[in-house]
């Protein structure tokens, strides 16, 4: 493998290959199964955001870097909103990595090496790209603690059809890496000892591509998704500020079922 050149953050690192010119970036908050978190988010679109002008950078791969999970959602514990300005702080930070990728005139990578739950799925959905681990498993889980899955109701309904988005949201159900593929969600499931190598191979693979067309083909199908992260980040103030949310995160915390009322 080339030379490769690592910078660790709080709760991602970053391994660029200048010689391959891509990048992989790892979520890295094993502890809690590299959950969503503020300092997770802001680093994340920091990172990418300064892939932009980086000529040793014409791929990114994002992955977990616990064996068994590339995200398991948001972590519901460190949450606290008080008021609605608390809530829109909250979910600006928790859209910027989204917001980010889209933006960035390059190909990146979801490379799902396990859970991908809540902000995993939806992460891995908003990439250009998805290779996963045949161990890999999927789920919208946001209505379980009273929120909505606001990236993939906007984003999702284009690339996997209305019906879909729907029954994965209302009902929370997991899916499996193949079933993920089926529905379109990821492009290939390969060996999870593969992943690396699979990985690897494709954004070395794609790294070659001309800069000016990857990023105008980037852009026309982004433009040809349709909606845009900021509809889903209008939806969400009043429903982080709702006593329902309030009651789906102190049920998580209590490991219970939730008992929501509509307030």
């Amino acid at each position: 493998m080339a030379d490769m050149e690592r910078v660790d953050k709080e709760t991602v690192y970053v391994e660029k290959y200048p010689a391959d010119r891509y990048a992989v970036v790892t979520l890295h908050r094993p502890e809690v199964l590299n959950a969503g978190s503020p300092t997770l988010f802001r680093e994340l679109a920091e990172t990418i955001q300064s892939f932009e002008d980086d000529d040793e950078v014409r791929a990114v791969v994002l992955t977990g870097g616990n064996g068994k999970a590339f995200s398991a959602g948001a972590d519901l514990g460190g949450m606290t909103f008080d008021n609605m300005g608390t809530c829109r702080h909250f979910i600006r930070l928790a859209h910027a990595p989204f917001e980010a990728i889209e933006r960035l005139g390059k190909i990146v990578i979801a490379a799902v090496n396990g859970y991908a739950f809540g902000f995993g799925t939806e992460i891995a959905l908003a990439c250009d790209l998805a290779i996963a681990s045949d161990k890999a498993r999927f789920g919208l889980r946001e209505m379980n603690h009273g929120l909505v899955p606001a990236v993939t109701i906007t984003r999702g309904v284009d690339m996997i059809g209305r019906r879909r988005v729907a029954w994965m949201a209302y009902t929370s159900d997991d899916i499996s890496a193949e079933e993920a593929r089926e529905l379109g969600f990821v492009n290939k499931v390969v060996p999870h000892e593969s992943l690396l190598e699979e990985y690897t191979a494709l954004a070395t693979r794609l790294a070659k591509r001309a800069p000016l067309a990857v990023a105008a083909t980037k852009w026309t199908l982004n433009k040809a998704a349709g909606g845009h992260y900021r509809e889903g980040e209008n939806l969400m103030p009043a429903i982080f500020a709702s006593a329902d949310v309030a009651e789906g995160r102190k049920a998580f915390e209590e490991r219970r079922a939730p008992v929501f009322r509509g307030e």
